[in-house]
């Protein structure tokens, strides 16, 4: 090794260090994450169970599962339990409280069925108090202390004022 003003210079006789063994592994482990992120983003990417296969109609070409139409958009202006229980009508109370006992994340904002509950818009009232009470398969019981005898024919009013419109 020849030295110049104390710079030191490689020479024929020098041998090289070995690279270090961290290096190439770091680069095999970064390959492996992208190729698993690449993978996991096609999968989602071309699952049914995206969004991408919601169409307006049941599209021929499409084979992979089975097609569900969604609906037409309905205008939802919100239901103001403050105003509900200011108007004099059953109807009214009734369209606040079906919301906030939550019958409608079951059945439907309009009660005409929903993914768990199915349809119970025009269903008679004793009818509806019954299975309110009883909690038939997979929907909750509810006591007179949960939900008021008088507060379910107001929900049951404004289920029969639905299958009028």
């Amino acid at each position: 090794m020849s030295t110049r003003d104390g710079v030191r210079r490689p020479s024929l006789g020098d041998v090289t260090a070995p690279m270090p063994l961290y290096l190439p592994v770091s680069f095999v482990v970064l390959g492996l994450v992208t190729f698993a992120a690449l993978v996991i983003l096609m999968i989602g990417a071309r699952s049914p169970y995206t969004h991408a296969n919601l169409n307006l109609g049941y599209d021929t070409r499409y084979e992979r599962t089975e097609q569900i139409l969604v609906g037409e958009d309905v205008d939802f202006a919100g239901l103001s339990h403050d105003a509900a229980r200011a108007a004099a009508g059953g109807v009214a109370r009734g369209a606040s409280r079906y919301v906030t006992a939550g019958c409608a994340g079951c059945h439907g904002l309009e009660g005409r069925g929903g993914v768990v509950g199915p349809k119970i818009a025009g269903v008679e009232a004793d009818t509806i108090a019954q299975r309110v009470r009883a909690g038939p398969v997979g929907m909750p019981r509810f006591s007179a202390s949960g939900l008021s005898d008088d507060e379910v024919s107001d929900i049951a009013a404004y289920l029969r004022s639905l299958e009028t419109n």
